[in-house]
């Protein structure tokens, strides 16, 4: 299971207690740990130090606050959406592995929303978010899948398992060296990066 780090900068906001103490209060600053940054717990006039707290959890490498500041920044109902923004945060957590993140990247993909329509990758992205847990993601590779041509199914399967085979060798070799506990990964697969250089090979 990924390992959530927990960076210097989390202060104030980002320290408080989690879901027992949601359950005895109606403090709209009390955070679950489903629930890093808040936006929909706050009201209009706390937005800010919710975005600035969540941006600097972000910032510190928390994967569930970049996933959140990439899902506001791309619903854009509390702050005006922006896909780069959303692109750029929702990248961050699917590299560290995060479902909900990969999923809706996928999707952006998927659809062309803020970058270029690219099904190719967006079937890969899906494919790792449903690897990762994601129930939808499944089902939108294989509709993403219908839109394909056969060589670019092709060039997709050979990426995922170019990264597949990459990850397992990763698990064995920390196995082997005992730096984590047998089947017990310590990341899902989840770096896109390789992917996109793949894809964009002619």
């Amino acid at each position: 299971m990924q390992r959530l780090l927990t960076p210097a900068v989390l202060t104030g906001l980002l320290m408080l207690p989690a879901s027992t103490l949601l359950a005895e209060s109606d403090n709209p600053l009390l955070i679950s740990a489903d629930d890093r940054c808040a936006f929909e717990r706050v009201d209009d006039e706390s937005l800010p130090l919710a975005l600035d707290a969540c941006q600097r959890a972000a910032d510190g490498g928390d994967m569930q606050a970049q996933f959140e500041l990439g899902q506001l920044y791309y619903k854009g109902e509390r702050v005006e959406r922006n896909y780069a923004t959303s692109l750029q945060w929702l990248e961050k957590a699917s590299i560290q592995g995060e479902p909900r993140a990969q999923y809706l990247l996928g999707m952006m993909h998927f659809n062309g929303e803020g970058i270029p329509r690219n099904l190719p990758q967006a079937y890969i992205i899906l494919k790792m978010a449903a690897v990762n847990g994601n129930d939808d993601a499944m089902d939108a590779a294989d509709l993403v899948a219908q839109e394909m041509d056969a060589q670019e199914v092709q060039v997709a399967n050979h990426v995922l398992g170019t990264l597949f085979r990459d990850y397992l060798a990763q698990i064995r070799e920390e196995q082997l060296s005992g730096t984590m506990a047998p089947g017990v990964p310590d990341e899902l697969p989840g770096d896109t990066g390789q992917a996109d250089q793949e894809l964009q090979q002619p």
